[in-house]
Formats: C-alpha cells, structure tokens, sequence
C-alpha cells in the first residue's frame, strides 16, 4: 500500500469550547450543563476528519453518522489556497475543475498547503493522464 501523510487537525477549538461550557456550568452551579453537548459534538466532528495525500490524489474522509470520502487526483487542482487564525489553525480551499473543497480544522493550515502544493506542482508536471490543464 502506498504510503500517505496525514494533515494534522487542530483540537483547539474543543479545548476553547470545552473550558468555555465548563466555566460557566461551574458558575449557574450546574444549571447549564446542557452547554456540554458543545464541546462533545467538536470532539465527533474533530475525530471523524481525516485528511490525507500522497503524490497522486487527496482523500478527504468526513462524518460522523454519514461518512463521506472524497478522492480528487491532484493533476486536477486548479488552485490552493490557505486561511489561517491567531490560534495556528486554519482552512485550506481546493479548487478542482469540477468543485470546490474545504479542508476544515488544519493545523498550521499554510505550512501543510506548501506541502500539499509541491506535491500538486509534482503532478502536474507527471499529468498521469495526459489531460489538458
């Protein structure tokens, strides 16, 4: 099997969510609660994404009661681009020829798209498919 590399998720916006929910259930006495749900639905959400590449394609697994892959060769990509917060991480946008993709919760979100940009660069220049770009 070839070999792929993970995209790093973040659990930072667990860890803001959940020590937000448990101040304030501190302060009702207990009263609030329900605002645990918060931080345990980001837990499910942050568990069930899996990002990962090698030099051919993308695989994008999301979903925690649907699951979805996607799998977009990486000739494909017509551009990458990076957002990143104060907090080191970010949303990586994948623009293929057919769709449009978020890469949601990436830890150091513009150091991983210079990685995932060589490897779309790479090939490009391989064009497995000899397709016009």
């Amino acid at each position: 099997m070839e070999d792929y590399y993970y995209m790093p998720i973040s659990k930072t916006i667990f860890i803001i969510w959940l020590s937000i929910s448990v101040i304030l259930t501190l302060l009702s006495f207990g009263s609030l609660f329900i605002l645990l749900i918060i931080p345990l639905c980001y837990y499910f959400i942050l568990k069930n994404c899996k990002y990962y590449y090698n030099d051919e394609k993308l695989i994008i697994e999301i979903g925690v009661f649907n699951k979805k892959q996607r799998i977009v060769p990486l000739y494909r990509i017509v551009n990458i681009t990076a957002e990143e917060n104060i907090f080191n991480f970010g949303v990586i946008h994948i623009k293929d020829k057919q769709q449009a993709l978020l890469i949601k919760y990436v830890n150091h979100s513009k150091n991983e798209m210079l990685k995932l940009v060589e490897k779309w660069e790479n090939a490009k220049k391989q064009n497995t498919r000899n397709e016009v770009i």
